[in-house]
């Protein structure tokens, strides 16, 4: 399909996206400065909104591919790698490079990349053309390995003893991950029951497009009212943070994506799908984290707290990267002799069964 058929097919959301974002953020600012109240009466729905744009992610994802990528070793082994070895040294060198004489800018620069997302990672994944089952699997592997290595990391880098997050890191888990999979799967399987592939596929999947984009917007704009008077009140510090941080995810994403495709000769859908787990950042948790243990120093707190506003432009700048990869290089580095398997599975992967 030429790029001019594929763009007269996009619709004004898909093509406004990037600009709808910024806006939302820009509006979540102001409202945080003029009206704080407004954000923290509204924070009770962003476990909805997120929840509203993890759940049609997973439904467009075949149970039957879930099942076979909960079994791939090579992406999970490399996502477990770089997150919980590579990263925290990684960002420790960034922190003592640029940040070494502002500490408690280097505690919340380690807070903040300390632990994998379990929650808006699956946005960014599935806007870069990221394999959708294989993304549910990395999560679960992170949701649970970060248990343990969030407060052994946080102790061996910044020398503090942290409380074990046990309770938040498993209520993010059920809330983003265990029960969009239930709603998904029951979703799925009485669609396809009742409607059929075609509608599913043809009128539903378009529904849930629109649902999830407009549950981001909705989200963006309560995330950033809820913390724009802390981010305006210390606009300096998004100058000391955003170098670091973008570095960080920049760097992580094509080490991840780059690792996967040249020396895992994955397909790019699964590359990148690396190089989004090993970039997206868990804040609920490092904000948790600093509010907590670190509330004796305040910058802590609003460290962690810019993190989102840097994260989220170089995100879709990633997803946009990984989108063009996929769509240009899809199977660039798989060894000739797989490359007649890749349609079937590929084939395989897109259809919805009859039953599940």
């Amino acid at each position: 399909m030429s790029q001019a058929s594929t763009a007269s097919r996009l619709t004004f959301l898909d093509k406004a996206f990037p600009v709808l974002i910024l806006l939302c953020m820009a509006v979540g600012l102001a409202l945080g400065k003029a009206a704080p109240q407004i954000g923290h009466t509204l924070e009770p729905l962003i476990p909805v909104g997120l929840f509203l744009m993890i759940y049609p992610t997973v439904t467009k994802v075949p149970f039957r591919a879930l099942r076979r990528s909960a079994l791939e070793g090579r992406p999970a082994t490399l996502s477990i790698v770089l997150n919980y070895l590579v990263n925290p040294l990684l960002l420790f060198g960034f922190g003592w490079l640029f940040l070494r004489n502002y500490p408690d800018l280097w505690t919340g620069l380690i807070l903040l990349g300390i632990a994998p997302c379990i929650g808006m990672v699956l946005i960014w994944a599935d806007l870069g053309g990221a394999d959708n089952a294989l993304s549910v699997s990395l999560m679960a592997w992170n949701s649970l390995i970060q248990i343990i290595s969030v407060p052994l990391w946080i102790y061996l880098l910044v020398g503090t003893r942290v409380p074990l997050p046990a309770g938040l890191i498993l209520e993010s888990t059920f809330l983003y991950l265990a029960l969009p999979l239930l709603a998904a799967y029951l979703t799925q399987r009485t669609a396809l029951k009742v409607k059929g592939e075609q509608w599913f596929r043809e009128r539903f999947t378009p529904i849930l497009a629109k649902i999830q984009l407009t549950a981001l917007l909705a989200t963006l704009v309560v995330m950033f009212a809820l913390k724009g008077e802390a981010i305006l009140n210390a606009p300096e510090l998004i100058g000391y943070m955003i170098l670091p941080l973008a570095l960080f995810f920049v760097t992580l994403f094509f080490v991840g994506t780059l690792t996967a495709c040249f020396g895992m000769r994955l397909p790019m859908e699964k590359s990148v799908t690396v190089g989004f787990h090993v970039t997206g950042r868990n804040f609920e948790l490092s904000i948790a984290l600093a509010l907590t243990t670190f509330a004796a120093s305040p910058l802590v707190a609003v460290s962690t707290v810019i993190g989102p506003l840097i994260e989220v432009p170089v995100m879709l700048s990633l997803a946009w990267i990984g989108r063009w990869l996929v769509r240009r290089f899809p199977l660039c580095c798989v060894p000739s002799e797989e490359r007649q398997k890749q349609p079937l599975e590929i084939a395989l992967k897109s259809s919805y069964p009859a039953k599940q």
